[in-house]
């Protein structure tokens, strides 16, 4: 269950960068690889948040 939650969560924040770069937000080498540690990040924190909620801390 928390890798499907992973795989959503990094998949949804992926989608969210690509819009970004579609504005040619942070279109370069530095911004492109700033981004991709963002989203693994944030996919990452909010799967814990899941699996917290998951397992019943609040």
């Amino acid at each position: 269950m928390l890798v499907l939650s992973w795989a959503y969560m990094f998949h949804f924040c992926a989608g969210i960068r690509f819009l970004l770069l579609d504005t040619h937000t942070a279109v370069s080498k530095e911004g492109g690889k700033q981004t991709s540690i963002v989203v693994l990040v944030v996919s990452t924190l909010l799967t814990l948040a899941v699996a917290l909620k998951l397992f019943g801390a609040f």
